[in-house]
């Protein structure tokens, strides 16, 4: 989709974007800023009582999975040029990311 102006969370953007509609997200793994999205999230821990025992292991067994995707983007954060703005003009945004989407998809199908 195209950028969103201002602070939003993911969520929010997801669905302003209409990207999700027609979608099943209900075996999608995601954190807890998706709770209440339909997609599969950790438990939170109740306030002033301890979480159950096997809510700490569902969440481990999550977040087990899920860490490859956080350390990939961990590990973008680092590169220097994601630091910058966006050096092109903004009207161009959306053709470079499709552009660049594409040419990652080609190399991959090689």
């Amino acid at each position: 989709s195209t950028p969103f102006e201002g602070r939003h969370h993911d969520i929010h953007c997801l669905r302003k974007s209409g990207i999700l509609q027609g979608r099943d997200t209900t075996s999608w793994l995601a954190d807890k800023g998706y709770i209440g999205s339909d997609m599969i999230t950790p438990f939170r821990k109740p306030r002033k009582r301890e979480q159950p025992r096997w809510q700490k292991e569902y969440n481990f067994q999550h977040n087990k999975i899920r860490v490859a995707v956080e350390r990939a983007i961990a590990h973008l954060k680092t590169w220097r040029i994601l630091h910058t703005d966006y050096r092109r003009p903004f009207n161009t945004f959306t053709a470079t990311i499709t552009a660049v989407i594409g040419l990652y998809f080609y190399a991959r199908s090689e």
